[in-house]
């Protein structure tokens, strides 16, 4: 009962019903209009022929006519702006759902871990092992939460930033230093950078930026991945690339990558993620007067990521 139901209420069922019922208005009024204009016409013939114009009562038909399509005009705008809710709404469930399974995996890792060393108590080197990746699932964790936080900071923001001279070179570095040790065997990452590129940013927030790049990079390439990172001065601006040989994207997906909640969803595959690293990554740089774009030759050519931000 619940499913024909919501088969019955689905936005396209809706406007379809409201299309079928302003058509009916539209040949009703025409009807009804049609039919009074000859019963006051006849009247008229009978007692006032004087009153009598020349021809059919055009301006007040089409006046009707105009009101029934401002009516049609509210409702199709009230469609789009319901269906767009109604697939906003589908796509934070499917993320709270997603954030929930993404926070909830680090976790039962290192319960896991602490359980074993309680009950067990591991050699030195196996004892180092798992700390170790209770200390990557902790650090998986601050990342994700970090996320979330910035997401809803970014959306209710009413003052800029707090920029600062910043050394971009450095940073990024530092950043791809980080993400080469966490990588997969097999993994690289190269960087080509000039140095000592200035910046005037907020330091957390272009961290975030950076980690998310590289996050996007490695969930996105399936066995190990091969990230590619520049970052050169062009004119007044400092444009940074990372580009990998992932999944890439297809025509469609490029125009939504970077709306919030959008994931991704290689056919057959099941990626991490919380769809709101891309969103955040598009915001900030905005903020900043910069602009991020992205390119993909297509499904299988991997993707190349590039900012321009004003240099100083």
């Amino acid at each position: 009962m619940k499913e024909l139901l919501r088969k019955i209420f689905h936005p396209v069922m809706a406007l379809i019903a409201i299309q079928l019922v302003w058509i009916t208005l539209v040949v009703f009024w025409i009807y009804w209009f049609v039919g009074k204009h000859r019963e006051f016409r006849e009247l008229a013939e009978k007692y006032r022929p004087e009153l009598l114009g020349q021809g059919f009562n055009w301006p007040v038909m089409v006046e009707g006519l105009l009101l029934l399509v401002v009516i049609l005009v509210g409702v199709y705008v009230i469609f789009v702006y319901w269906n767009r809710q109604s697939k906003l709404y589908a796509r934070q469930r499917d993320n709270i759902s997603q954030v929930t399974h993404e926070l909830k995996s680090p976790l039962a890792s290192i319960q896991l871990h602490l359980e074993t060393i309680r009950l067990r108590r591991p050699a030195a080197d196996k004892l180092d092992a798992f700390v170790g990746t209770m200390l990557a699932d902790t650090d998986r964790l601050h990342y994700l939460i970090n996320n979330l936080l910035m997401a809803a900071r970014l959306e209710q923001r009413r003052k800029p930033a707090e920029r600062r001279l910043t050394d971009i070179s450095a940073m990024l570095a530092e950043n791809v230093e980080r993400e080469r040790a966490n990588l997969s065997q097999g993994g690289s990452i190269s960087l080509e950078a000039e140095p000592a590129l200035k910046l005037l940013v907020d330091p957390e927030e272009m961290g975030m930026v950076l980690r998310n790049l590289f996050e996007n990079s490695v969930l996105y390439s399936p066995g190990s991945p091969d990230i590619t990172v520049r970052l050169v001065r062009a004119g007044n601006s400092v444009r940074l690339t990372i580009q990998d040989k992932g999944r890439g994207l297809d025509r469609n997906e490029l125009k939504h990558v970077f709306e919030m909640f959008y994931r991704g969803h290689p056919t057959g595959e099941n990626v991490r993620g919380t769809g709101l690293g891309l969103y955040i990554v598009d915001t900030i740089i905005r903020s900043y007067g910069g602009k991020v774009s992205v390119e993909s030759a297509g499904l299988g050519q991997g993707c190349t990521f590039s900012i321009n931000l004003p240099a100083v």
